[in-house]
This record gives C-alpha cells, structure tokens and sequence, in this order.
C-alpha cells in the first residue's frame, strides 16, 4: 500500500467525522489522492470530467424518479392512509398496531425506495396510536426504526439500484432478487413483534376493538388507487413489459395523475412535492458524481488487484474472507449511512469478492441487507434518530427497543448468506 493510498484513505475518514457532507469528502480526498499520485494535470482533468460521465446515466434516472413518486404520494397523504388502512385489518390482535405498521411498510416500500421516509411516515401515523393503547415507548419507536428498514431490500430500492449502477450489475436482476429476502424479513418483524409481546405483555398492554367487516373494506377505498399502482408497477417489473428504469417514470406519473385526479394535491402541494424530491436527488447524485473522482484514485493506486493478489497468495477460504468483508460492513455502519458505505467499499470489496466466484446479484442484496442493519444500530442508527425526533422520544430508548430485531435481522443475514438460492431462484426463474 502506498504512501498516497494511506493518505487518501485518512483524509476521507477524518473528514466524515468531522461531519463533512459524504460528497464534498469524497471529491476533496479523491483529489488530493490523484494529486499524489499523477500530478495536477491529471487532478484538473479528472474534476473536470469524471463527476458529469459517472452521473449522466440513464439508469441513473431511476433514482429521481422513484424518490419524485414518493413526494407525490406523500403530498397526496396516501401514505398515511396505507397505515390507516392496515390497522384496521390488523389492529384488533395483541401487537396489531405493530403488525399493522409491518404491512404498511411493505406498502410504503412498494413505493418510496427511502428507509428514512418510510421511518419517518410510520412513525408520525403509528406511534400516537400506540401510545394510545399503552406500549411501551421503546418497544414501539424500536419496531418503527426497524420496519421502516424494509425500503431498502423490497422493490423500488434506492439501495439495490446504486449497487446496480456502481459496480454494472442489472438493476432489473437485482429489484426482482430483493423481492423474497424484502418478504422473509417482514415476516421475521412479525414474528418478533409476536414474541416480545408474548415475553412481556405490558409491551402491548391492550389492542384494539374489532371493526366490523365493512368498516374494514371501507378502510380500502382511499388507498385503492395506490395499491393498485403498487400492483402495476411490480407486474410491469416482473414481467419484463416496463423497464425498471421506466418504472419509476411511469409510477411517477401516475402517482401524479392520482393525487390531482382525487384533489388530494393542490399547486401549493405540488411545488412543495417537486422541491423535496429535486434536494434529495442532488443530494444522491452529488454524492454519486463526487465518489468518481474517489474510485479513480484508488484505481490508479492499484490497491484493489493488491488486495485480490494477496488474499489469492494467502489462500484463504472464500467463505473466510466473505465473513470479513461482512463483519467490516456491519461495522462501519455503526458509524455510516448506507449509502456512504456503498461508496466506500464496492471499488474494493466488489472486485475482491467476483473474484473469489460470488454471485453479483447475490452479493447486492447481501451488501443491502448489511447496510438495513447499520440503520438501526448505535451510534450512527440514522433511522433511530428520524424515529426519535419524529415521536419526541429520546433516541437512547428507541435504540433499547431495536435489539430483538437486530437479532433476527442476523439470523435473516445468515440464511441469505448460507442458502443463495434463496435471494436468486426468482431472478432465475424470470
């Protein structure tokens, strides 16, 4: 490892925590890196060109056009009505209002991509009812953080697409592979909601009144127009009729069409929709633009076919290196948003793993599912903390409240890893 490659790589993690935005560090120590390296020609060259060539994909418009139907859904107020919707199905068990919450999560995933709205959402629908029935503050912030985890493995995933976009791997393989693993985690929530309920009953100390059968398909009518794009749009996925980068245009378009067509969205809603939407994509793709210049500095120091020669000289085990590679994650987003991560680790890890005969596809959801745990735990646990300042409820209890869940999100982990087919038996079969 060179002189330079160590002084790329310190000043990067000195800037983030320093609290750099992820972006600016990474175009900042690119630069210094290629600098070292080749010089002030080359650096110029590189700022000048690379961040444009790396964001100018048209994969890349995926990534707008997801987080703008997601706006328009949200100023349509659809996504509270999914959890609305789904409480009254779901309410009248013991730990319903937390279940209840599971099945809007999957259907805020449908549509958002976005961990940390999907928190957010739930969090300000869910918890004044939880509160109502007595659960406790840190079992319930603790399920919200957790559920709202599920944006980034069920399908539109912001995550799986920039693992797609990063290392060239089909974005449409990657969206149908996150599908069973999205699933089985959803289950596994509901399925921990049921034992720590049943471990303690002062969890969830009462339920709901059970709604007459009317009432509950009454439930339905304001959120059956998105449910029925949900339906189109996985179909149109699934099917191979629509892209997965023309999905997100054409569900975009429809969320539009939905939310003025039933006047749930006026022009004030609507700017207010395309202002959100316009921060959030720059705040991605600036960051996407900016790891270019990063990923060239590490090419051109050669430290990736370093690494892949030694560990071949090594000769250690597969399977060893991967349990490295995943224990480094799991770390790392201890202290890092996924995203960040992503960045980061696939110009190093991405090459070292294909190498050693991983599946690319395999290897994004298992790469996604990582970053899902780093959302919840300490300190970074960025999804607790939109929970915290959602709920008023001081971020240490939510993260007392995410324990049994991060447990079982291991154990989700050490079935993807140990049994493959499961996350690509469905890619196959499409």
């Amino acid at each position: 490892m060179t002189v330079a490659t160590i002084i790329g790589v310190l000043l990067l993690f000195v800037l983030l925590l320093n609290a750099m935005p992820v972006a600016f560090a990474l175009i900042l120590s690119g630069a210094v890196g290629v600098y070292l390296v080749a010089g002030i020609q080359p650096m110029a060259g590189l700022l000048q060109n690379a961040p444009y060539e790396h964001v100018a994909s048209y994969t890349l418009s995926t990534i707008p056009m997801f987080i703008l139907m997601a706006e328009f859904l949200t100023a349509g107020r659809f996504t509270r009505d999914l959890f609305t919707a789904s409480n009254k199905w779901l309410g009248h068990f013991r730990g319903g209002v937390g279940f209840a919450a599971v099945a809007g999560g999957v259907m805020l995933s449908a549509i958002s991509g976005s961990s940390t709205a999907a928190a957010g959402t739930l969090a300000g629908s869910a918890f004044p009812e939880m509160r109502r029935l007595g659960y406790s503050d840190s079992f319930a912030t603790g399920a919200l953080a957790v559920i709202g985890t599920l944006a980034i493995m069920i399908p539109p995933s912001i995550g799986l697409v920039l693992y797609g976009v990063f290392t060239e791997t089909s974005v449409g393989a990657l969206l149908v592979a996150g599908f069973v693993p999205g699933a089985l985690t959803a289950l596994g929530y509901i399925i921990t909601i049921s034992v720590v309920v049943h471990l303690d009953p002062r969890n969830a100390p009462q339920a709901q009144p059970r709604l007459p059968l009317p009432d509950r398909v009454k439930g339905l009518l304001p959120v059956w127009p998105v449910l029925v794009l949900m339906a189109g749009m996985i179909l149109g996925i699934y099917s191979g009729v629509i892209t997965p980068t023309e999905v997100g245009a054409v569900g975009a378009l429809a969320a539009l069409v939905i939310g003025v067509g039933m006047g749930r969205m006026g022009f004030g809603a609507f700017s207010d929709a395309l202002g959100r939407a316009a921060r959030n994509s720059a705040m991605i793709l600036l960051i996407i633009g900016f790891s270019a210049v990063f990923g060239v500095f590490l090419t051109m120091t050669g430290i990736t076919q370093q690494i892949i020669v030694a560990v071949g000289e090594a000769q250690v085990p597969p399977f060893v290196v991967l349990m490295m590679v995943l224990v480094l994650l799991i770390v790392l987003g201890f202290f890092l948003d996924q995203l960040a991560i992503l960045v980061l680790t696939l110009p190093l890890i991405f090459p070292l793993l294909t190498n050693l005969g991983y599946d690319p596809v395999w290897m994004g959801v298992i790469f996604v599912k990582t970053a899902e745990i780093g959302l919840i735990t300490p300190p970074m646990g960025l999804n607790a903390f939109v929970v915290s300042s959602t709920t008023g409820v001081p971020v240490g209890r939510v993260f007392r409240g995410v324990w049994p869940f991060v447990l079982v999100e291991l154990i989700l982990l050490a079935l993807l890893v140990s049994f493959p087919q499961i996350t690509l038996w469905l890619p196959e079969l499409i």
